[in-house]
């Protein structure tokens, strides 16, 4: 009988702190999840029929989903849906959403998004996730209910970073390194 070579000090839990480039957006609820995957052209040829010989890495997906749980806090929601209008005065803002068709790049109004895990110091960033070009999609949802604490969902897209070489989607670990 074989075991594994179980190493408990290198197994993670706990939350992280949301940063949208310099601002922390607040308590999440419901865990924040991380989406990625490289997408496949498969490659085949007419002498081996539908037979999968290869695949070329065509893309890159990246979304991150979270849910925010202050959600009475429209200021901090008017950081979340950047095509929204915030207006009103302290103590009663409100937020507008309006017909925004004709908006054409919103990879312009992208900024960094890190997820810091809070078992670590702030100065600590060897188990950041910095994703370069993160926007909030406005895929969202929000529930009126009873029995659960209300909570908004967002699920980010990350863009391409094309100001380096080679370009980027996302680092884990110090940006800086």
């Amino acid at each position: 009988m074989s075991e594994a070579a179980v190493t408990v000090s290198k197994m993670d839990i706990g939350p992280c702190q949301v940063i949208w480039d310099t601002e922390d957006i607040g308590a999440t609820l419901g865990n924040v999840t991380v989406n990625f995957k490289y997408m496949k052209a498969p490659l085949k040829a007419d002498q081996t029929g539908e037979t999968l010989l290869d695949e070329a890495v065509s893309g890159m997906e990246v979304t991150i989903e979270t849910e925010f749980a202050q959600v009475r806090d429209k200021e901090q929601l008017a950081l979340l849906f950047p095509n929204a209008t915030i207006g009103g005065t302290t103590p009663d803002f409100y937020l507008d959403f309006n017909n925004q068709v004709a908006m054409r790049s919103l990879a312009t109004l992208a900024k960094p998004l890190t997820l810091h895990p809070i078992v670590e110091a702030d100065a600590s960033k060897n188990f950041d996730w910095t994703f370069y070009k993160a926007m909030p999609s406005e895929e969202s949802s929000y529930v009126f209910s009873p029995t659960e604490q209300g909570k908004m969902k967002i699920v980010w897209k990350v863009y391409l970073d094309l100001s380096v070489s080679p370009y980027r989607m996302f680092r884990m670990g110090d940006e800086s390194l």
